[in-house]
């Protein structure tokens, strides 16, 4: 049985090499596949006859029998800098059409399938599936209408935050990127909400914390780990601001079974096999969900306390081990 594993070359080499040596120890082989080699290094074959059809990767076959591991999706690039800018756009349009393309018609067994991963990557649609399993969730807006947001800000007495659905990174004066964490809503931001007609936002009521909980599913195996946010001076708002500080901060957990139920029944509404999922947890003891990564990171939570056997858990579900993968229907 072959593995694939889809990453790129600045993706923590030393985690990768931890997941392809389990895969190894169970008699399996892992394919490291950096995506940010193709197409000009690394090389994908798709081919069919009348007979049968293959789908190789860097000469490497992968069929029904194996299993893909999307840990890290990367874009097409390394083309030429001589290479005509609309030749460019056009290679990079094809390239990543092609990639997803042989993603899509490849029988392997996915952790998770591409389409799947980008059609559950949606705030909105994490809010009303858990919902619907009575989970609670912050009181939201999400627009791009100035009148709204002033008036659902006036609406929240003990403050708002504001935060992006994307990942994606904006430009400072100093041309270096950042990612805009989770941010207080401060009284200033009152005088920029006619900024909101140029690019929408999403807005929450903030939530009392008491701590704040990570829940990591892999199959049919979940593993929860608390930390105490407020305890840290700059992570009262996004516990991210403070991550490498707390990093040895976090303990074990036990989920309450009605809310491993919903995010059971959350994983089996979007089909994954794996999810991140965060959690406030206010001083009455409710649970308040957040959002759900289907990419989220996971490997701090191994290297360091509570130190949860996740690489084996993943491993077991891509090698099949009975029992490790959650019945969801499996998808192109």
């Amino acid at each position: 049985m072959n593995v694939l594993i889809l990453t790129h070359q600045n993706d923590a080499p030393p985690f990768i090499e931890r997941v392809a040596e389990e895969i190894r120890g169970r008699g399996a082989e892992p394919v490291v596949f950096h995506l940010n080699d193709f197409p000009v290094k690394a090389t994908i074959s798709f081919h069919q006859e009348p007979e049968g059809e293959s789908f190789l990767w860097n000469g490497h076959a992968i069929g029904k029998d194996d299993a893909i591991w999307g840990r890290r999706y990367h874009k097409p690039v390394g083309f030429p800098e001589k290479m005509h800018p609309g030749h460019q756009r056009m290679a990079l349009a094809e390239s990543e059409r092609f990639l997803q393309g042989v993603l899509a018609a490849c029988p392997a067994f996915k952790v998770d399938a591409f389409a799947r991963v980008r059609a559950s990557d949606h705030k909105p649609l994490h809010q009303r599936i858990f919902r619907e399993a009575g989970i609670r969730t912050p009181r939201t807006l999400g627009t791009n209408d100035p009148a709204k947001a002033r008036a659902f800000l006036s609406s929240c007495p003990k403050g708002a935050i504001v935060k992006l659905l994307s990942a994606e990174p904006f430009v400072k004066d100093d041309g270096k990127l950042q990612v805009m964490m989770t941010t207080e809503v401060r009284p200033e931001t009152m005088d920029r909400l006619e900024q909101l007609r140029l690019c929408p936002m999403y807005f929450q009521e903030r939530v009392e914390k008491a701590y704040e909980v990570r829940a990591t599913v892999f199959g049919t195996k979940v593993f929860a780990a608390r930390i105490d946010s407020q305890r840290f001076e700059g992570a009262d708002v996004d516990w991210r601001n403070k991550g490498l500080a707390m990093i040895d901060a976090w303990r074990h957990h036990d989920l309450p079974k009605h809310v491993e139920d919903a995010l059971g029944r959350y994983q089996e509404a979007v089909g994954m096999q794996y999810g991140a999922a965060d959690f406030i947890v206010t001083p009455e003891g409710e649970y308040v969900l957040l959002e759900v990564n289907p990419a989220g990171e996971f490997f701090w939570l191994e290297a360091n306390p509570p130190h949860h056997p996740m690489v084996a858990a993943l491993v077991d579900v891509l090698v099949g081990v009975p029992g490790a993968r959650r019945e969801v229907p499996q998808n192109r």
